[in-house]
């Protein structure tokens, strides 16, 4: 019974974009305010695809899309650890086997899906269900099937992974190995690569990639710097904290135009190749000190940890939960006198297409609820089969080896 409980428990524990770290602080402890910073993260996200999903969480002061991935990377970052540097490719498999291999599993399960739709009359996805769609157009693009469109991030966090650890591996080798240094460089190839795309938007192929990597590098080391350098000294009084940041953020957006812009598609940089990161570390800072401000009152809170335990598995499938809430509304607007103006024609043509009842962004909950739990559902049950098969392979072995050696000892009796 205890064991049952025990993996009832574990399920819920997967690996996450910002959690192959497991959040753990440098003395082995979880760290509950990142974890905390990590759910609010992903709830920002998945409300930023459904009209903010009824509710607003500080958008007018801190619009969405000016720091919710930065947020996320910085997350990322702020877990590195030097010790890595020590098994460099141990570290790269690690990586590869927490966000590649299982991204790839799951375009694969979307491609079949949207090879499915596509036959009922569905042209939502782009892309054909071939070798380039299934194996290239990930790393490179990441939405030809559309439905699983938030994985397209994996892929340049993946490349920040890997540049980081063997950019730090080389100025060791030359002792310049100094988070000033590295910051200093970071920053420079993030600048460049936004400028590059103000100056030539909208890259795509191996180009797109490469500017979507550029863009996170700074955001990544931010986390990085903010842990090795400026943590210890964050203790402002939070009035204090709170009044610089929501005046310098008024400053922005007094003085700045819209400061949203589209790190998957590399474009709408409207304020240059700087205010990007401004404003991705007016929002982090903002966000970060909420954190801390919650973790005494919620970090023992169940919903929470399953939440930031299963950011990957929410940025892989909130766009399919999303489906599926509009395939409920269909079928309700079918069997019973509601949901009358629902339009079939979107549903099977655009994944932004999200219905809301009278045109009410309050139904936008629904579907926000959906992107977080259904994806965590998903998650959930897919780790099970997983150790389930894994379980059973195991003793498989197990077995064959017992028969083998049984089979050895009759022969050498005989």
């Amino acid at each position: 019974m205890g064991k049952n409980k025990t993996r009832s428990k574990s399920a819920f524990k997967q690996n996450s974009v910002t959690a192959e770290n497991k959040r753990l602080g440098d003395d082995g402890n979880i760290n509950f305010t990142f974890k905390i910073l990590s759910a609010i993260g992903i709830i920002i996200i998945v409300s930023g695809h459904c009209y903010n999903g009824g509710v607003s969480l500080m958008y007018d002061w801190f619009p969405k899309y000016s720091y919710n991935l930065a947020l996320f990377v910085f997350i990322s970052g702020y877990f590195y650890k030097e010790k890595h540097e020590e098994h460099i490719f141990k570290y790269i498999w690690g990586r590869t086997k927490r966000l590649l291999i299982p991204a790839y599993l799951w375009n694969i399960v979307y491609g079949i899906i949207a090879f499915a739709l596509t036959q009922v009359g569905y042209t939502i996805a782009q892309g054909k269900f071939d070798l380039y769609n299934l194996f290239v157009m990930p790393f490179i693009d990441g939405e030809s099937f559309a439905y699983n469109l938030g994985s397209w991030f994996v892929y340049p966090l993946f490349c920040v992974y890997v540049f980081n650890i063997l950019f730090r591996k080389l100025l060791k080798k030359v002792h310049r190995g100094n988070e000033y240094v590295i910051l200093a460089v970071y920053l420079a190839i993030g600048i460049f690569g936004v400028q590059y795309c103000i100056w030539n938007p909208a890259p795509n192929g191996v180009l797109l990639l490469l500017f979507r990597s550029m863009f996170f590098l700074p955001c990544f080391e931010f986390g990085r710097f903010y842990h090795e350098k400026l943590e210890k000294h964050d203790n402002l009084n939070s009035v204090a904290y709170f009044a610089i940041v929501l005046g310098v953020q008024l400053l922005l957006l007094t003085f700045c135009e819209n400061l949203e812009y589209t790190p998957s598609k590399c474009v709408k940089f409207d304020n240059g190749c700087v205010i990007p990161y401004v404003t991705a570390i007016t929002g982090i800072v903002f966000w970060l000190r909420v954190a801390k401000l919650i973790t005494p009152i919620i970090k023992n809170k169940k919903l929470v940890r399953m939440i930031s335990d299963n950011t990957y598995s929410i940025m892989i499938h909130h766009i399919f939960a999303f489906m599926i809430v509009k395939w409920a509304f269909w079928g309700l607007s079918v069997i019973t006198p509601l949901f009358k103006d629902f339009d079939v024609l979107k549903l099977k043509s655009t994944i932004w297409y999200i219905y809301r009842p009278n045109g009410l962004n309050f139904y936008c909950i629904i579907y926000l609820a959906a992107g977080i739990f259904i994806p965590i559902l998903i998650g959930t049950v897919t780790h099970r089969i997983f150790e389930f098969m894994k379980e059973h392979t195991l003793k498989s072995m197990q077995k064959s080896s017992r028969t083998g050696k049984i089979n050895k000892i009759e022969k050498v009796i005989k």
